[in-house]
């Protein structure tokens, strides 16, 4: 039988697992983690928790004292095998976002950070989400975005081209942050993002820019 592909990206955050979490907090000076924090912020009674493309799992910890139970889902088996070695008491399950292994109608809150930009198809993995989340329950995305003021977004464009690339490559391989760069630059952001979740059966949602644009906080109510 032939092996199932698996999704763009994949190969190469198995690389990178080991070191994704240093890789990531140098790239971002620190501050990918007081993202995830806001991400999080007010789910006082999350119930129970997806978090989707979990990586090395900080942000179901973050959750983890709240929520009824936490699962993280990732598909690059290196980075669940760190994240469990960092959180030991957290149920973790590999697998695609297009197409998870749970029921109908699972999961209270599901929760994703900067990982919906490297599904291959969006419109389908919030087609998947909407699936598996309960009726009234709650998604929560995390990503980079691209401010939409013209002098910031010159400015952050410049520094993902002249800063990330070059410092990428003296911390990894150069495929790395070029891949990074370009699932910035094709994601669908603000009101594209909201408007493919109504189409796939989410009652609304809403968006909070941090940083001016550098990064944005997707709010969708299943």
């Amino acid at each position: 039988m032939k092996e199932k592909r698996q999704p763009v990206g994949v190969e190469i955050f198995n690389r990178i697992a080991d070191k994704y979490d240093s890789i990531s907090g140098f790239l971002s000076l620190g501050i990918i983690r007081r993202w995830q924090r806001e991400l999080v912020k007010g789910l006082e009674e999350p119930g129970l928790v997806l978090d989707l493309a979990c990586g090395t799992g900080d942000v179901g910890a973050l959750v983890q004292e709240k929520a009824k139970e936490v699962v993280g889902l990732d598909y690059s088996l290196p980075m669940l095998k760190v994240a469990k070695r960092k959180y030991p008491q957290l149920f973790f399950v590999r697998g695609d976002a297009l197409s998870t292994p749970f029921p109908d109608k699972t999961f209270d809150t599901v929760l994703i950070s900067l990982g919906l930009r490297h599904f291959e198809k969006p419109k389908e993995s919030l087609e998947e989400i909407r699936r598996i989340l309960k009726d009234g329950g709650q998604v929560r995305i995390l990503e980079v975005s691209i401010p939409r003021n013209p002098v910031l977004k010159k400015a952050f464009l410049t520094f993902l081209k002249r800063v990330m690339l070059p410092l990428g490559k003296l911390r990894s391989k150069a495929d790395v942050t070029r891949h990074l760069y370009e699932t910035i630059v094709n994601f669908p952001h603000y009101e594209k993002l909201i408007e493919l979740a109504r189409e796939v059966g989410f009652k609304g949602g809403s968006f909070r820019p941090l940083m001016g644009g550098m990064a944005t906080i997707y709010s969708l109510n299943g």
